[in-house]
């Protein structure tokens, strides 16, 4: 009985270590788990800061790109150390999109299809680990670019994909109001064996006020707006005036004149 005693003594104490060491390692991998989620979010921002920062240069009435380039190399180690592989390929497939377009802009446009494939490859990386709306609209944009670039088994083979991708976007959150601006280019340009309207791109653009409560389009969507609607008309006047005039629907009718002058001005000419 004695014995009986001492062994039932001794698990009930080997119980408590295994029961204390237990909680001490889920305390442990909470900590470390809080702790690496802190740290993600310290770098996001301070890549995501530099991001804009680049961004805003760019659709500046006096644009600075060569300095949105060297802000978008700065702030691509933030997000190489991302320890959440998804938001880390995320950003950087957004660094690589953005360069991209300002690469467009300086008229290097082989290093602008780089920065694009290489967009696209970072994005679908991310799409892989699971759905997530901007990730399909960003994809949508990177594809919209690329087409541009590409033969015309590329153009058939991946261009009428742009639209699922705006779709199922929207599908996964109705308040994405890129995903809907992308959704109105594609319209805009699509041929109509494709899907292409003048009235879809309109219609599509009220349903997004309708749904977001925003009357207002932000300038770097405004860019890329009047910029493809340059290049997409083949510099037709007529039609760049008609895919411009779509726009009267927002309210910051300001912003427009002004972005529509600085395009105007980069192509005037041709």
């Amino acid at each position: 009985m004695k014995r009986t005693y001492k062994v039932n003594l001794f698990y009930n104490f080997l119980k408590q270590v295994i029961f204390i060491a237990i909680l001490a390692v889920l305390f442990l991998g909470i900590n470390n788990i809080y702790i690496q989620a802190q740290s993600d979010d310290s770098k996001y921002k301070k890549g995501e800061n530099l991001y804009f920062q680049a961004r805003e240069m760019f659709v500046a009435p006096t644009p600075k790109l060569s300095e949105a380039i060297t802000i978008l190399e700065e702030s691509i180690p933030y997000f190489t150390e991302i320890e959440n592989k998804q938001l880390r390929y995320y950003w950087l497939a957004k660094v690589a999109y953005l360069t991209g377009v300002i690469e467009k802009e300086r008229n290097d446009h082989e290093k602008a299809e780089e920065d694009f494939s290489f967009s696209k490859r970072l994005i679908s990386e991310s799409l892989d680990i699971g759905d997530f709306s901007d990730g399909y609209r960003l994809l949508a944009d990177v594809e919209g670019q690329l087409v541009s670039y590409r033969n015309l088994y590329y153009k058939a083979k991946f261009g009428t994909g742009i639209k699922d991708f705006l779709v199922k976007a929207i599908e996964l959150d109705s308040g994405n109001e890129k995903a809907y601006i992308s959704l109105a280019m594609y319209y805009r340009d699509a041929p109509l064996i494709a899907g292409g309207s003048f009235k879809k791109s309109e219609s599509t653009l009220k349903k997004m006020i309708d749904i977001t409560h925003s009357d207002q389009i932000d300038l770097f969507s405004l860019y890329l707006w009047i910029d493809t609607a340059w290049t997409n008309s083949d510099y037709n006047l007529k039609k760049i005036k008609d895919y411009i005039s779509i726009l009267s629907i927002f309210s910051n009718q300001a912003d427009i004149k002004f972005m529509a002058e600085r395009i105007e001005k980069k192509y005037h000419g041709m």
